[in-house]
């Protein structure tokens, strides 16, 4: 039995709902109501989904991406970019984080409603851009040009009495809408980007061509540890069934058979009997057969998880060096894929910031490209003789400098002090270019 709903996947992630109330147990065709609610009082939930997301974010977000950013609205705007204190790797790590787990989000680039006459009063009025998630489940409609671009988006949402708004966004306005036939508007007005303002980000890419959906990364994952759930509540109930033996005791009768059906049976308890019916009492239990077969499938349930994640690597099943190198490059892969997602999506967010303010987005953004394992002494050495020996212009050195500087201190700044120390690399730079143009 297989699950796709987003409340399911989402469950899977946080170990709520079905798992913890015990709703997603699949009862057996002989197991009377009683004994399934108890198994459901006992299941526990064995979070891999968990487990295996967060080891990937923990990777693509281990290291800031890298930003040369010449708009200085952007780089006001990263530093809060949901009106809430958020930094924009705090908020793409979330969003990434819901991506992986449903068929996509989207990040709605919004500007409160006002008008300022300068910059510094809108600044004054807190009239900048911010960001807002929204899930596939909150996606009522939305159609594509013939680029595959956005024409329009429709989202529908319940507000905290538990009222539907439907929120539009086209080319051109945007409203709010207080019915499914989006007829009675509450609030409207226009944003005139000539784009919508809507950016969305996936974990994989959508199979159609006009599909703004796509399969989520950890559904198999998600449904592997939903059987391992219910394989291991299964194994507990035998477990208890073989762990009290059944204490059989000879009779020469249905009469004598009568006779004992209200006798309290247990292990502590002598129990007379009479040795004309032959044989004595013994204790009996079911064959381990069905345990050892049930402990097999689990653990076979476990590699497959990490098979499909491309963590075998990090098991302890017994590899070749090879093996475990090819498991690390799927890896490395499977995060290249992501931070790709991750940049793409902060280019359009960058993109749409700067069309609210009026300018235009100029710089780079990078996310890491490189996952794998390096020893740190021996990148040192090939950087240092790449400058010693004058291989790379002097850009590159600058933007060397950076990398190696991220590498030694990035696990220990934050992203402030790095961006700090990307100024100090730069301005060194260009002092020393300035001295040495003095010079000639």
């Amino acid at each position: 039995m297989a699950l796709t709903g987003e409340k399911f996947l989402i469950d899977a992630y946080t170990g709520k709902g079905g798992f913890l109330d015990g709703t997603y147990l699949i009862a057996h065709p002989r197991e009377s109501d009683e004994k399934l609610e108890r198994r459901k009082k006992l299941a526990v939930y064995p979070n891999y989904v968990k487990k295996v997301v967060d080891s990937y974010l923990s990777h693509l977000f281990k290291k800031s991406p890298i930003r040369s950013i010449e708009s200085q609205e952007y780089q006001e705007f990263i530093q809060d970019v949901d009106r809430q204190g958020t930094y924009i790797d705090d908020f793409m790590r979330k969003a990434f984080k819901l991506a992986m787990i449903t068929e996509g989000v989207f990040i709605i680039v919004d500007k409160p409603p006002g008008k300022a006459t300068t910059k510094l009063e809108e600044k004054q009025l807190n009239l900048r851009p911010y960001l807002a998630l929204r899930t596939r489940s909150q996606l009522y409609s939305y159609t594509l040009d013939e680029y595959g671009r956005l024409s329009y988006i429709t989202f529908r949402e319940t507000q905290p009495d538990n009222t539907i708004i439907y929120r539009y966004f086209d080319t051109q306005r945007w409203a709010i809408y207080t019915d499914p036939e989006l007829k009675e508007i509450e609030s409207q007005g226009e944003h005139k980007l000539g784009v919508v303002p809507v950016v969305p980000l996936h974990s994989t890419d959508p199979l159609l061509p006009n599909d703004l959906t796509a399969t989520p990364w950890v559904l198999d994952i998600a449904n592997l540890n939903f059987d391992l759930y219910n394989a291991l509540s299964e194994l507990r109930e035998l477990f208890r069934n073989q762990t009290f033996s059944i204490f059989t005791i000879p009779v020469k009768d249905q009469a004598d058979a009568e006779k004992l059906k209200d006798l309290t049976i247990s292990t502590e308890n002598a129990i007379p009997y009479s040795p004309e019916g032959g044989g004595k009492p013994d204790f009996i239990a079911p064959p381990p057969d069905p345990v050892q077969a049930y402990m097999q499938y689990i653990e076979s349930l476990v590699q497959q998880i990490y098979r499909l994640a491309n963590l075998e690597f990090t098991g302890g099943v017994q590899k070749s060096g090879i093996a475990k190198e090819y498991d690390w490059l799927e890896f490395n892969r499977t995060l290249t894929s992501f931070a790709l997602q991750c940049e793409q999506a902060e280019y359009k967010i960058a993109e749409l910031v700067c069309r609210w303010q009026d300018t235009e987005f100029k710089g780079y953004i990078q996310y890491p490209r490189d996952f794998s394992i390096r020893n740190l002494a021996e990148e040192l050495e090939t950087a240092m003789n790449a400058i010693t020996a004058q291989i790379l212009p002097p850009t590159g050195v600058v933007e060397l400098r950076k990398k190696l500087t991220r590498d030694m201190l990035g696990e220990f700044v934050d992203d402030k002090l790095l961006s700090k120390m990307d100024e100090e690399i730069e301005k060194e730079a260009q002092d020393f270019t300035n001295r040495l143009n003095e010079e000639l």
